[in-house]
């Protein structure tokens, strides 16, 4: 049942830290205090960027992934159905060597390459990446100390010297997992994760909290619970059938010109590849934007994905998957009177 989806307490600590540090880009972008890019181009790409840079990482927004475990269907729902130009791939070389590459290419033109070596050691798995920007980051990922406790460390230099570090920690502790986080550019961050199955093996209810800032500074902080029930199976296998429901709410500082936002969302997975997913949001900024739709298996391999919300967004995406790779066409269309002109993209990953 559902029991098996919660993993022994190093499984669960790897799971933890894969999502957190799964954005590259974004992590870079958090080393050095700046805000995450919006787009390939976002980092350094002009001189808004450079005057926030310069002014100190901003603390109205977490220099890193808030309760990135909720939401994970819903998200990747959302993910598939917004237009992106980018590829991916990862190779094994041989064991406990691997090589892998990314490619973006924004909006405006502006692009972003990655490419970089894992090495696997008793240690952790070591890594070396090179950006387009000029950037040099090097990470210790996954490094267990002790067995309740894992350790990820980054540095990033560009030809000047040392541009940023960032290291994280995940506690498994009695209450749940406690992950911490700092960067070089001063920004700190706190969450606790607390899973609790109280109705039964076959459902989980997921509370998490976070708190970020600057020394000194407070910043904000979310809160999330999220509930999954999933329908048992006869023979005993995994469920294919959950449903899940997740409320988040991020309250930021005082005199912060982001107001109060959070979300109500539901997803249920009807098996088969089929879905269909709902989210109500209010954003920092005061709007209110209910979204909608779902996933249909349509073939062997083969999803259509689509999206629509009351703000006049209009997404549809086809996803083919094939052994080790995956293509993904996308569109999204604004009907409002006064729309920006349609959107394409296409997102291609590939994983051998």
């Amino acid at each position: 049942g559902a029991r098996r989806a919660v993993s022994s307490a190093r499984g669960y600590t790897q799971s933890i830290h894969n999502t957190h540090m799964a954005d590259a880009p974004a992590m870079a972008a958090g080393m050095t205090g700046a805000e995450a890019p919006d787009g390939p181009g976002g980092a350094g790409a002009g001189g808004a960027a450079a005057e926030e840079q310069m002014m100190g990482p901003p603390l109205d927004e977490p220099g890193f992934p808030s309760l990135p475990m909720f939401k994970g269907e819903l998200n990747e729902w959302i993910n598939a159905t917004t237009p992106q130009r980018l590829a991916m791939v990862s190779l094994g070389l041989r064991e406990g060597l691997g090589l892998s590459g990314m490619g973006m290419l924004a909006d405006d033109g502006n692009g972003m390459l990655q490419s970089g070596l894992t090495y696997g050691t008793r240690f952790g798995a070591l890594k070396a990446e090179v950006v387009s920007q000029g950037v040099l980051q090097t990470t210790l990922e996954g490094f267990m100390p002790l067995p309740f406790l894992q350790l990820t460390t980054q540095l990033a230099f560009m030809p000047q010297g040392l541009a940023g570090g960032a290291m994280q920690s995940v506690l498994m502790s009695p209450i749940g997992a406690i992950i911490g986080s700092a960067n070089l550019g001063g920004q700190l961050s706190a969450e606790l994760l607390l899973p609790l199955q109280p109705f039964g093996e076959d459902s989980q209810l997921l509370l998490g909290a976070n708190a970020w800032g600057l020394p000194g500074a407070w910043g904000g902080s979310k809160f999330a619970v999220e509930y999954t029930q999933a329908e048992p199976t006869a023979d005993g296998s995994m469920p294919t059938r959950i449903g899940t429901v997740t409320a988040e709410v991020t309250r930021p500082r005082a005199g912060s010109p982001n107001g109060v936002s959070g979300s109500l969302s539901a997803c249920q997975q009807l098996g088969g590849g089929d879905a269909l997913n709902a989210t109500f949001e209010v954003t920092p900024r005061g709007e209110r934007v209910l979204s909608m739709g779902g996933s249909k298996q349509v073939a062997r391999g083969v999803r259509l994905r689509g999206r629509t919300a009351s703000n006049g967004l209009l997404a549809l995406a086809l996803q083919m998957e094939r052994e080790a790779a995956q293509l993904t066409v996308a569109a999204e269309v604004d009907t409002t009177p006064a729309g920006r002109p349609p959107r394409f993209g296409a997102t291609l990953m590939f994983n051998r």
